[in-house]
């Protein structure tokens, strides 16, 4: 991304809310209830798409007995 700032803004005209981060640093974590985006300037090349599996959307990982309860209620 070339504008953290300009991206923040967007978002945020979105719904989304700053949940993590530091921008000085050049990245901020957004969310918009279950939806966590993670926005980040300067710190690769190119443009990617990323998810981080076992994490829910408070960035923790869940314990492995909640885990097993949402597997086993998904069908």
């Amino acid at each position: 991304m070339k504008d953290l700032g300009d991206s923040k803004e967007l978002y945020k005209s979105l719904g989304f809310a700053e949940f993590h981060g530091d921008a000085s640093q050049g990245w901020l974590i957004l969310n918009n209830g279950e939806c966590v985006i993670g926005l980040f300037q300067g710190m690769f090349e190119k443009n990617m798409l990323t998810f981080s599996p076992g994490r829910d959307s408070s960035a923790r990982v869940p314990s492995p007995t909640s885990r097993m309860r949402a597997r086993s209620s998904s069908g």
